[in-house]
């Protein structure tokens, strides 16, 4: 387990030592990914050289880093992003970079479209045009949100903002889910009648489409990648579907609902959406723990989940709650 605190550090569960640490590269906000040989780290560093403005330009603004780990975290090398951009090109944010599996290429969404980077050619390539005329022949896409590699790396799998074809005037754009494979070639974007789609999480061979935390249903969307099929699971309760976490290769999913001394945690089968485990996490009094949502993490084959109340709070003392279900 790859945890995130004064340092980078390597936890081995079985034996609850930490077999390996880094120093910590002083990211504003910072994602990870686990590769074939070792890990990635994918920062942004907001306003780098005095910029006050908020944009994600490459003259200033935000500027977005990843640096590549060996399983021992020795750092290997680093790469920054906006280098790949033009003048006002801005990249969306930390969920519009993906990694391949095997780390050798990156996927990045920006302004002007979709993008696949190849680490070993130097080679930037686009994936989907957002300046061409043709709305049509990009299934109406006018942002892609968030991204991630599926089936094999060979398709991006995304969350984004689209309109109708043709185009109803004053019609605002909408939440889409689709996905492209990566020379372009067969895009599908969609929606999925009364469900919206808002938060997606990617693996191999499914994706995890969570719906809007604010106007939760109930249910959960999972859709098999590359057939297209797609399941509709209903949950114990309305509100818990608007916060979803998916275990480390997608076999479950995880839902946290607040009540008024806690969380209730639950675990589903993402395949069947049959109910695994439920648990309760006490706050222990603790008012500010209930000011964040916890942070959960799921290990497949051990069937263990982490849950994390507190994290990023200053002053607060974090609360760890390992549990088998």
């Amino acid at each position: 387990m790859l945890l995130s605190a004064d340092k980078w550090y390597l936890y081995n569960l079985d034996t609850g030592r930490v077999t390996a640490e880094t120093p910590r590269r002083a990211f504003d906000q910072e994602q990870f990914q686990a590769i074939k040989d070792g890990y990635v780290a994918v920062g942004a560093n907001i306003n780098p050289g005095g910029s006050s403005g908020g944009l994600l330009a490459a003259d200033g603004g935000i500027a977005y880093s990843a640096i590549f780990y060996d399983r021992q975290l020795h750092q290997k090398s680093v790469f920054e992003f906006n280098t790949l951009l033009k003048a006002n090109e801005q990249i969306l944010s930390l969920k519009a970079i993906a990694f391949s599996a095997d780390g050798t290429q990156a996927a990045y969404a920006t302004t002007t479209g979709l993008y696949l980077y190849d680490f070993q050619t130097n080679r930037k390539t686009t994936v989907v045009d957002l300046n061409g005329e043709d709305i049509e022949a990009r299934s109406g896409v006018v942002t892609f949100e968030q991204i991630g590699f599926t089936n094999d790396d060979k398709t991006i799998a995304f969350k984004a903002q689209s309109f109708d074809i043709p185009a109803v005037p004053g019609k605002p754009s909408f939440d889409t889910c689709g996905t492209v494979n990566t020379d372009g070639s067969g895009m599908s974007n969609r929606t999925f009648g009364s469900y919206t789609c808002k938060e997606l999480t990617a693996y191999n061979k499914l994706l995890l489409l969570a719906e809007d935390f604010t106007i939760p249903s109930g249910r959960m969307l999972v859709m098999e990648v590359p057939s297209g099929i797609t399941k509709l699971h209903t949950l114990s309760e309305k509100g818990e579907s608007g916060f979803i976490s998916g275990s480390d290769s997608g076999r479950y999913f995880a839902t946290t609902l607040a009540d008024k001394t806690g969380w209730k945690v639950r675990v589903y089968d993402t395949s069947t959406g049959k109910l695994e485990a439920e648990q309760r996490i006490s706050s222990d009094g603790e008012a500010r723990y209930m000011a964040n949502d916890p942070i959960v993490k799921m290990i497949d084959d051990k069937r263990m989940v982490m849950v994390l109340l507190g994290a990023n709070q200053p002053g607060v003392k974090l609360k760890v709650v390992f549990s088998p279900f």
